[in-house]
């Protein structure tokens, strides 16, 4: 875990300097629900003007529904960290998505989400 958050803010870093003083918008995709604490941790530590979002795809998106990720989605929308997660996903589970915590955005496809926050201007990791 400590070098998913040391890669993190390394490439966080560099995306600030690169802007200066303007706003700068990130999006981090991940597989996995137990990244959400470092992603979080890093989202915090930047401090960033601009976006930040996380998009959660995969095997693991059922985990949104469980009681352990509520701190984490709270601990996300204190700071204004949007979390999305993936339709597909949802679907090839057969997950309802009404099942999810309201603060939950749905979208379609996350990597063509992704794809079109990148086209906005934002700086995106996958991991």
């Amino acid at each position: 875990m400590k070098n998913t958050i040391s890669i993190i803010l390394l490439f966080l870093s560099f995306g600030l300097m690169a802007q200066g003083q303007t706003a700068t918008n990130f999006v981090v995709l991940t597989p996995k629900i137990e990244q959400l604490q470092p992603i979080l941790l890093t989202a915090q530590e930047i401090k960033a003007d601009g976006n930040f979002e996380v998009v959660l795809y995969g095997n693991e998106v059922g985990k949104l529904t469980s009681p352990e990720t509520d701190k984490f989605i709270q601990w996300a929308e204190k700071m204004d960290v949007k979390i999305s997660v993936c339709r597909m996903s949802l679907d090839r589970l057969k997950i309802n998505p009404n099942s999810l915590p309201k603060e939950i955005k749905i979208v379609d496809n996350a990597f063509l989400h992704s794809f079109q926050l990148q086209k906005k201007g934002y700086k995106n990791l996958s991991l």
